[in-house]
């Protein structure tokens, strides 16, 4: 099977891209095409551009796509791949649309029973008067974000119009999102989903705030004490989003608040995050085969066998903690010699061993 694989912000520009953003991109890109190649009979084929990816859907049966929610473009390069009758490899656009609406999937998690913080859509237009109404501290946030670009915290009245600012900086859309801010540890949960949901377990995420959100990376396998009940209300937040009409499929994140009084769902991302570069050595399984088997509807297992604890960071690199990283994995890198003719990039069209 030829699989054409693009990443958003590698295949942007030089300078286009902020190089943390880059940098993450790159590390995403390079380490779920090594894994990919290690199924037999798959061959990649990378896509340095939008133009050579949709070239390359010509010429191959499926297609991953590594792209941010904002602004649609995930759910743009998804649609992409359908219309050219390719096998995607993830979530169906339609899928990615609402659950990168945070307002639409925040009530889909509310209806469902989950516990998740009470969200409002605010419009720029009437913001300020509308916000001074609300109780200190809250959050404010794109309605389309990603990667906490453009999220807030307010803990003063003075503090609105700054925060409006970074906001309106970080989306096109003419309202945003307020909503109440909750106590807790910041978590994620990965999940595949196909013909079952598998867990690849519990990560920490490590933020910043300045007074906006800095994302520093993470680790993986996390064993906090509500783990279990986080990967519990994981899995019935994606259950909650099927059943709103937007079942999703292959790799899925879905970030927590870890408190107290128990978790709080804050958002589901239907795509490959950064967490897979640290749960690919620390799970047996080959992380890209199972996201592959989803989407065909192949067979997948109960659960992954951890082998080791590993740390993540943002501009992609990853530690191990402890344990040995999964057989077959290794640091992302440039492939060479006759390995190189397994990695591909897309030319108007064609395919040349280079990436």
């Amino acid at each position: 099977m030829k699989i054409a694989v693009i990443e958003h912000f590698t295949s942007l520009p030089p300078g286009a891209a902020p190089a943390d953003l880059v940098a993450q991109g790159r590390a995403m890109l390079e380490a779920c095409a090594a894994d990919l190649t290690r199924r037999p009979g798959v061959e990649v084929v990378i896509a340095g551009t939008r133009r050579t990816f949709v070239a390359a859907l010509r010429h191959c049966a499926a297609a991953l796509v590594i792209a941010p929610e904002e602004d649609g473009i995930l759910a743009g390069l998804c649609l992409a791949v359908e219309r050219r009758g390719c096998l995607l490899i993830g979530s169906a656009s339609a899928s990615v649309r609402l659950a990168a609406d945070k307002l639409r999937a925040a009530r889909c998690l509310a209806a469902a029973g989950l516990p998740t913080p009470r969200t409002e859509s605010v419009p720029f237009k009437d913001a300020p008067r509308r916000l001074r109404a609300w109780r200190l501290p809250f959050v404010l946030k794109p309605r389309d974000g990603c990667g906490g670009r453009g999220v807030v915290i307010v803990r003063r009245i003075r503090d609105i119009d700054r925060g409006l600012e970074v906001v309106r900086g970080a989306t096109r859309r003419a309202d945003f999102l307020a909503q109440d801010l909750v106590a807790g540890e910041a978590a994620s949960v990965s999940l595949i989903v196909g013909s079952r949901v598998v867990d690849l377990g519990l990560n920490s995420q490590r933020m910043r705030w300045r007074p906006t959100i800095e994302y520093l990376g993470g680790e993986t396998d996390w064993g906090h004490v509500r783990a279990g009940e986080g990967i519990a209300f994981a899995r019935a937040a994606v259950a909650a989003l099927a059943t709103a009409g937007a079942p999703l499929c292959g790799y899925v994140g879905v970030d927590l608040l870890l408190g107290r009084d128990g978790v709080s769902v804050i958002e589901v991302n239907p795509r490959l995050t950064t967490s897979y570069i640290g749960l690919r050595l620390s799970v047996r399984e080959n992380l890209a085969g199972l996201i592959l088997d989803a989407a065909t509807g192949g067979p997948l297992p109960e659960r992954v066998t951890r082998v080791a604890r590993c740390r993540f960071l943002a501009d992609g690199s990853a530690i191990l903690l402890a344990g040995r990283r999964a057989p077959g994995t290794r640091a992302a890198r440039r492939p060479r010699g006759p390995e190189r003719d397994r990695w591909r990039t897309t030319s108007a069209g064609t395919s040349a061993a280079s990436i």
